[in-house]
Parts: structure tokens; sequence; C-alpha cells
């Protein structure tokens, strides 16, 4: 991916009158045919944004800058950030004095010191320009004082740093070059500072510099930077500097926006980082009469190698930069030689230790990357697989990047707690890390420098709680950035209150979160981008990564397999593989049979005794079911052990537990006790055990018990996952989920919306106009995976055991139906080359009627008590919100209610549909919807048909409109699956004009900038 760099120089605005006031979009259109590849776009100003300094002319400034960055926002969802430094337009010389002017004068003689005091005087003609710096910087963090300012930004894991300086302090009303001085020397610590590029931009070029420091200035400039960016001479140029002194640097000067001259002599440059060739360019834009057009004058459009700077001087080994790299498995995806750890890491959330799990209690572990997070001491706690390591590696490499020195030990290293013997561990670290000639730069390195990651000292052969403290006390006495981890079970409170020690008292103490929907699909969208090799459009890829999201929700379910990295990455390879045709079918039974084999595979049981594990694994599954418990001791391990061995096959106990237990398939609770060690496992083994048996009257009463009774948590993940390995021909199964289904709701008719909602016609007609924003689907899909995140309480919604008495409650018969819903939905997406049409077409009617009776049922409740429910959210609106205007309350809560009815008519709906939503399945969905005739049918249908990334289905929705024109709820619905559609994939210009004269849906002002976004693209 790229970095884009708007170089905008001498804007000169003296008023809301100027002519580049005008013209935002046009210099934003430039950008959009580079912003397809771009993470990040930083809009840079060189100096002279103003023209005499003034409050006024910062403000008309501030509006042209903030509607570039919303036109290019429009065209693309990316981080759009302002880069400013200041040029001697940018003094306003009104506020001058003759004490600044003697100090100017003194200073170019070098016969005064500098020091705040002169510094505050000399910018005090500033003030105007650093507010308006602050106001578009405000959400950067940034160092530095009134000359130097520095901004980190991370770009696709890369560090770009901006340092920003303010030549124009002692600039003057008449401007004479060669009196220009910088206390460079109050800056050399920058050196030490390290960036993947780093980028100087100040508007003097060099020649302006007073001799007595132009070259030092020149040489220490020329080191730091990658790039230098310049302005104020009105001449665009780009090229290389090569001397003996400072290696090699680039240098792009800029152009002038605006002159006296209007925008005769208007250009501006656009810069181009790519961050993975390590390549660069540059590309000049010159006014010509309606638009701006590049010129080879003044460019470098042909990409050039990023000038080669020596980041840090402690030089990885390359054997343990492997190790660095190394994605922590033997990952694989079509295409690719190799996966690196950074190709697919994504930073976890952390919790506060002590916290509850409110949004606001969480942080991201990238913030750790900060030096100023890791001063005082960071201790992680996690469980295994949760990926501490992963991001220790990426911390190494981020701390290294940044000129800091690393050492990355393992806990099963300390072994003793003396200064001698953690000395010795040092310098091991050192010689493996960075070769033996690093041993005496390491040691005599200020620890402000230095970075110790600890990994698993929960694994340190030294026991006690005294010997580990000491220890850990030991090393932090060495290091002055310390990031240590643990895992899940280990006495984080007891260590730190036994080293009773200002050392680790002050540490920072993180429990690492699991994957919620947010990062998980940051991952899907990173993994799925290994494989776009150019070929794929922005559309083609939200449809891939809108798939793969799909089938790992399915396949994770609610707390069935944990959100770890690992098993999150184990089965993305395995949807990919199933993607390329290594699995015979896309039934889900494949995915966790993939996990469990790979487990054991690690576990070093040969391919030839899989088999074997697996059917011992099964029986002990229905051992435990028929013990009722999720834990057994030792004793009933070894009870059932002797039952597997005398009816089928002699095995060794303990050797076989200590393999299932290594190939985390089993796990010990403490002392003697032992479980399945995910809830996956236990289910996928249960239905293989219930799937080989299915002719036993006894299991086939179970079943129809279970069936009976899908919302308790424990039948509803073992029908599931019976259907994951049942052949969608056998009857029994099939029969007995849709017995299940007919009987829920049976009192009421399946609603049709053929005058079966004429009395919610005036409830409806309250409820406001659909609009659609213009948000980018990207941007949608995450503000939905975050609103998701913030919903989620971890509960699964389902019950522990059965209600009493024969019939249901509400909420049961509902989580019953949604359940028989997706479970009938499974099959037959999983076994649709096997089940014969007629019987998917029994299926499909069965599944669409149950949704849609309890619809039913639910508008018959609005019907019988509108006047109710329109009280009761009355007295909410005067006695909670303190609304006393009645005929206000009343609007509202008519709205409200409108609004109720029409999310759960669509969430009805949308459960019906996004059940069978595949291809594969499109033909006999069809076929059963024009059996069936209904504008219901057709509507699930429709939601089936804009679940997706194809094209919007013209003629059907033409046919709906017509069929429901008379149903004010239908066209609603309608209404609300199209805006959703938009919301969540790419939709054509055309498609959307098309929808904005058909229907009625305000797609507002976003619209038209869309429109003339792609005007313009066609007329480049």
């Amino acid at each position: 991916m790229a970095a884009m760099i708007l170089h905008l120089s001498d804007i000169h605005i003296k008023g809301i009158a100027d002519p580049i006031l005008k013209h935002a979009n046009e210099i934003a259109a430039c950008t959009y045919n580079a912003l397809p590849d771009a993470s990040a776009v930083f809009i840079l100003i060189s100096g002279d944004i103003a023209f005499s300094g003034k409050a006024e002319q910062y403000d008309a400034a501030r509006t042209l800058l903030n509607q570039i960055k919303v036109a290019i926002q429009a065209e693309k969802n990316v981080q759009v950030h302002f880069v400013i430094a200041p040029g001697n337009h940018d003094c306003d010389f009104d506020r001058d004095n003759a004490l600044r002017q003697m100090a100017i004068k003194c200073l170019n003689e070098g016969s005064y010191p500098i020091d705040n005091a002169v510094i505050d005087q000399c910018t005090a003609v500033q003030e105007d320009f650093f507010n308006f710096k602050k106001s578009l910087e405000s959400e950067i963090k940034s160092t530095g004082d009134k000359l130097w300012e520095t901004l980190v930004f991370e770009v696709d894991e890369k560090s770009i740093v901006f340092d920003t300086l303010n030549l124009s302090w002692v600039s003057r009303l008449h401007e004479e070059q060669g009196g220009v001085v910088f206390p460079h020397d109050h800056y050399l610590f920058k050196q030490a500072e390290s960036a993947h590029v780093r980028v100087v931009v100040m508007h003097h070029p060099l020649n302006w510099f007073n001799q007595s420091s132009y070259r030092s200035f020149r040489q220490f400039v020329r080191t730091l930077a990658t790039i230098i960016i310049t302005g104020h001479e009105h001449q665009a140029n780009a090229g290389e500097n090569i001397d003996t002194e400072s290696s090699i640097s680039a240098y792009i000067e800029g152009d002038v926006l605006q002159d006296n001259n209007g925008l005769v002599n208007s250009a501006f440059n656009l810069i181009t980082l790519d961050l993975d060739e390590d390549t660069y360019k540059s590309n000049r834009f010159a006014w010509k009469e309606k638009r701006y057009e590049s010129t080879e004058e003044g460019s470098w459009s042909d990409y050039r190698k990023l000038p080669p700077k020596r980041h840090n001087t402690f030089e990885i080994q390359n054997e343990f930069r492997q190790k660095l790299d190394d994605a922590g498995a033997n990952f694989q995806y079509p295409g690719r030689t190799k996966i690196s750890l950074s190709d697919i890491f994504i930073y976890q959330d952390l919790l506060e230790a002590g916290s509850d799990k409110r949004p606001g209690n969480f942080i991201n572990s990238k913030a750790l990357v900060d030096p100023d997070k890791t001063a005082k001491g960071v201790l992680l706690e996690g469980e295994e697989k949760v990926g501490c390591t992963s991001l220790l590696y990426r911390l190494y490499d981020q701390y290294h990047e940044r000129g800091f020195v690393p050492l990355y030990i393992i806990g099963s290293d300390i072994k003793k707690n003396n200064p001698q013997d953690i000395d010795a561990l040092i310098r091991k670290a050192v010689i493996e890390q960075y070769g033996d000639k690093a041993i005496t730069n390491f040691e005599q390195l200020a620890n402000e420098k230095k970075l110790l990651l600890l990994d698993d000292l929960d694994d340190s052969p030294a026991r006690s709680i005294k010997d580990r403290a000491k220890a850990l006390c030991s090393l932090r006495k060495r290091f002055g950035h310390f990031v240590v981890t643990v895992g899940a079970f280990f006495e984080v409170r007891e260590l730190l209150l036994e080293a009773a020690s200002t050392d680790l008292l002050d540490f920072s103490h993180y429990q690492v979160q699991p994957f919620g929907y947010s990062l998980r699909g940051k991952l899907i969208k990173k993994w799925s981008s290994l494989g776009n090799d150019g070929t794929l459009d922005e559309a083609m890829m939200i449809s891939k990564v809108d798939q793969v999201e799909k089938a790992m929700d399915v396949v994770m379910g609610k707390n069935i397999i944990p959100s770890m990295p690992l098993y999150l990455l184990t089965l993305l390879q395995s949807i990919e593989a199933g993607r390329s045709g290594d699995f015979n079918d896309s039934a889900l039974g494949h995915y966790y049979d993939y996990l469990l084999t790979e487990g054991l595979l690690a576990a070093y049981v040969p391919k030839e005794k899989l088999k074997e594990y697996y059917d011992y694994c099964t029986e002990l599954s229905w051992y435990f079911h028929n013990k009722n418990c999720r834990e057994l001791s030792r004793v009933e391990l070894l009870e059932f052990n002797l039952y597997f061995s005398t009816k089928f096959q002699t095995t060794d106990f303990n050797a076989r537990l200590e393999k299932l237990i290594q190939s985390k398939v089993l796990m010990n609770r403490g002392g003697e006790y032992f479980s399945f060690r995910y809830p996956y496992i236990y289910y996928f083994l249960k239905g293989r055990y219930l799937n080989k048996n299915l002719s036993d009257i006894g299991i086939r009463g179970y079943l129809e018990q279970c069936c009976k009774h899908l919302y308790v948590r424990e039948n509803a993940n073992t029908i599931l996952f019976l259907a994951h390995h049942t052949n969608g021909n056998d009857d029994f199964v099939m029969r007995t989920i849709l017995e299940a289904l007919q009987s829920l709701f049976s009192e009421n008719k399946p609603i049709t919306f053929n005058k079966d909602t004429d009395k919610l016609a005036l409830l409806i007609s309250d409820a406001a106009k659909l609009k659609y924003s213009g948000t980018p689907p990207e941007a949608y899909r995450e503000k939905v995976n975050q609103a998701r995140d913030q919903l989620d309480d971890g509960q699964d919604g389902l019950a522990d055991k059965e209600e009493d008495g024969d019939s249901l409650s509400l909420i049961a018969q509902l989580v019953t139906l949604f359940k028989t819903v997706e479970i009938s939905g499974q099959i037959l997406k999983n076994q649709y080359s096997s089940i014969e049409r007629d019987k998917k077409a029994t299926i499909l009617n069965e599944l669409f009627s149950g949704p849609l009776r309890a619809l039913s049922g639910f508008y018959e409740f609005i019907n019988n008590n509108p006047d109710l429910l329109v009280a009761e959210i009355d007295s909410v609106l005067k006695i909670h919100h303190k609304l006393d205007d009645e005929l206000e309350r009343k609007k509202i809560s008519r709205q409200i209610i409108a609004r109720l009815i029409q999310f759960t008519s669509l969430g009805f709906i949308y459960k019906a549909s996004s059940s069978v939503g595949a291809d594969t399945l499109r033909e006999d969905i069809h076929s059963v919807v024009e059996k069936n005739g209904t504008a219901a049918f057709q509507l699930i249908e429709l939601g089936v048909l804009l679940d997706s990334s194809s094209p919007i289905p013209r003629n059907f929705l033409l046919k709906l409109k017509e069929n429901t024109k008379k149903d004010i709820v239908a066209l609603s619905l309608i209404n609300m699956l199209v805006v959703r559609h938009l919301y969540m994939f790419k939709t054509s210009e055309q498609d959307k004009q098309w929808l904005r004269s058909k229907f009625e849906i305000d797609l507002g002002m976003q619209h038209a900038l869309d429109f003339k976004s792609s005007k313009i693209k066609r007329l480049k």
C-alpha cells in the first residue's frame, strides 16, 4: 500500500474573495487516480498559507483545506492528516517590534544566545499561525516546540515521521537571502530517532541560510531526512543529493498555489510513497483553464528508490530476523510463497485488569508502540494462542525502527535471579539478536533507549513468586522500557505485591482480549488482500470480504470457537482452501475437522492414527454427555478408557491422555479434573457420534426432544453440529427439524402483504423518510462491527435448561424459530448438491413460512393494542425525558412505533433470506417463490438478491414494487433492503441514479458528490 502527500505551498490567502478558495474540488480530484492504493493521505503545506499572517486569512485557509479533505474522503474512506510548516508570510509584522528586530540582528551576527525567552520573542508574530496549525492538527499527537515539531504516523505498520521546522521565526518584512538562522544543535537528539520514512518540511530552501550555519545545518538535515520538502521560491523541482557527509537524501521543492496573478501560475505536487517497495515519485499539477493537469516540468513521475537511511546501528541478525518475521504457523495462501507476521498481524485490544468490559475500558495494543506507554513497564496477561508473542515481535520491530534497542527474552531462560546470571542472560540475548560485536555498545547504551520484551514469565524454572519477583526487579533496573507477558492463570497480583518495590508497582497491567467483530473484520480484510494482485477492484474486494465474514460468523458461532488469532487464521486458510477446491464441498463440518486435525498433527499424532483418535474422542464425547457434566476426573477417564479398550481397541491411558492434552483436545482443569478444551471440539465429536448411531431408538428420542427445545444451549449446539455430519437426504433428521419448525406459531397464517397489513398503514405512515448518507461500504461495515462489539455482552442468548410445562414462552418460541431456520439453512447450503429438488422446495417453503407466521403474530398484537403502545411510550417520554408537550409526545410515540414495526419486520425477513443466502440455492429459491406467489416470499427473495455484490435486480424490483404498491409496509421493507445494500456493497453510479428515479430514497448531497467525482475522473 501507499501513502500520498498532497504538497501545497505559498497559498498567500488575502481574503474570502481569493480565486483559489473556489477550487478545493479541482485540487482534490488530482488525488483520485492514486487513491485506491492509498492507506493514508497527508495534506502538507510548506509555508506561506496566509499573505500577512492574519486570523481572518487563516479562517479562509482552514475552509479551503477542510473542503479538500472532505472531497478526498468522499472519494475514498481514508485517513487524511494535515502537516503544516510556517513561511515568512505567516508572520504578522504588525506585531513586530524593535526588541525582536534587534534580537534577529544579533542572531545573524552570532552574538546572541538562543533560549526560550528569545524564541518566544521572535515567534510572537506567529501567534495566529500557531492557532491555525493547532486547529488542523488537533487530533495528531506531536512532540516538540515552536521551532521544531515532530508528528509520527503509522501507515500499514510502517512509521512515517514528519518534522516541521519553523525557519520563519527570524523572518522580516523584507526577506533577505542569507538571513535564516536555526539552532539545529538543540535538536541533535533527533538523530537517535528512527522511522521507515522521515520527511523534513521547511519553507526556505538551504540557500537562504546564514553562511555561518549553512554547512552544519545542511549536513544535519540531510543525514536525518529521507525527503526534504520546501517552498518559498515558487518553482517546483525534485531531485536527490548525494554527498559524503550525509549520504543520500531526496528533495522536493514546492510551487506557488496562488500569487498576485491569481491562478495563472498555480501548481502543486502530489508525492506517492510506495511503502511495500520503498519507492517514491512526485508529480506536478498546474492550472490549465478549468482544472489542474499533470506536467512533466517539475515532476519525477517514475518511481525511484527511497534514499536508504541507516536507521539503527544495532543490526538484527538474519536468523533472529527470520524469527521475528515468522507468522507462528505454516500459513499458506494460494499464489503466495511465504506469509510473514507483518502480512497478517492485527493489534489486539487490551482491558485494564480489574475493569469491567465497557467500551471505554479497552485500549488497542498499538498504543504500546508509544515509548511513553512502556516507560513504567507493562504486564500483559493472556490465554494461550491469544497472540502475546506475536505482539512482542511487532513491538520489537516498531521500537527498533525508531532507534530503540529492543531485546527479546523468554521466561524459560530465567533460571536464577542473581545479578551475574541476569547479566549473562542479557549478553546471551544480545549476541543472538545483534551479534557478539554489539555487546559493548549495548552495555554503554543509556537505559532509556533499551526495551525488554519478556515473554511467558510463567515458564521460568524459578517457581516461587519471590524468586520470579526478584528476577523481574533485577531486569527492570536494566531497561528503560519493559513489557512482560504471562498466562491467564498466573498469580499476577501476588507477584506485584511480593516485589514490594516501585520498580514493579508502577506497572500497567492489562488482559489481552480475544478478537471482537471489528478486529476480526480487519483480519479478514488483511487476509483477503493477500490474494489481490491488482485484478480486484474495490467492489470485488468488498464482496470477497463479505463472503468470508459470513462464513466466519457461522463457523465461529457464539462462544463455540475461541476468537484467537491462530484459530481465526487457521479458519481463514481453510476457507480459502475450500474456495480453491481443496475441499470436496462447502460443508462447515470440514472447517471444524480441519482445526481438530491440525491440532492432532501438531502433537505428532501419525496420520495413519488419526481415525483411531477420532473414534476414541467421539466415544469420549458421548461419555461426557451421559455423565451430564463438563469435567471428568482422572478416575472417570480411566473408566472410559477401559470401556473403549474392551469394546474397540486396547489403548494406553496415560499416553493417550498426554497426547489429547498436547493436541489441545482436552485440558487439565486443575488437579485431577479434565474437560474438552473448547466447546466446538465437544459438539463436533458429539455430532459425529449421533450421526453414526441415528438408527438407535434412544438416540432418535433424544434428538426429537432437542429439536422441540432449541432455545437450550446444549440442544441447539447438538443439532447444529449434527447437521454438519448428516447427509442432506437423511429423512429423520430433516423431518424432525421441520416438525419443530412447523409447530412454532402454528396458530397464525403466514403474512402475505396482500391486504393483511392494512391496519398498520396509518402507523407506518408516521415513519421518517429513509435517507442514505453515502457512507462508503468499508467505513459502514467497520461501524457495524464496532456496534456489534459494543452490544456484545459475551452471552449467546440461549438457556441453560428446558422450561417447565408443555407450552413454551414467547422468547423460547422465537429463539427456537431462529435456530430451526438457521440449521435448516445450513443443511441446504452445505448439502445443496445432494438434496433432491422436491425436498429442497419443502424445506425452503417451511423455512420462509415460519418467520412469516411469527411476523403475522406480531402484527396481530400491534393491531389489537395500538393505543396501549402509544400510551406506554408517551409515559416514558413524559416521566423519564421530561417532555411536557402532549402533541409532540404523541408524534414521537407514533414515530417510534412505526420504526418498531419496520425494523421488526425487516428482522424476520432478513433472518429467512440470510439463512439461505448462497448462489447455489438461487434457482431453487426462485422456483419456490414463483410457486407461492405472495409478496412476502418475494421480499425474502429480494433479501437474498440484495445481500450480495450483484448489480441491483431492476426488473425484479419493479415487479415487486408493482405487486406491493397498495401495501405501505411492504414498500417500506423494499426501501430498507435497498438502503442496506447501498451501505454494505459498492453500488454503481448507474444503479444509484436508477434507484433515485424509481424509489423514495433520499440519496442526498452525497449522491451528487459521488456523481461529481465520477464525472471529474472521466474528464481526466
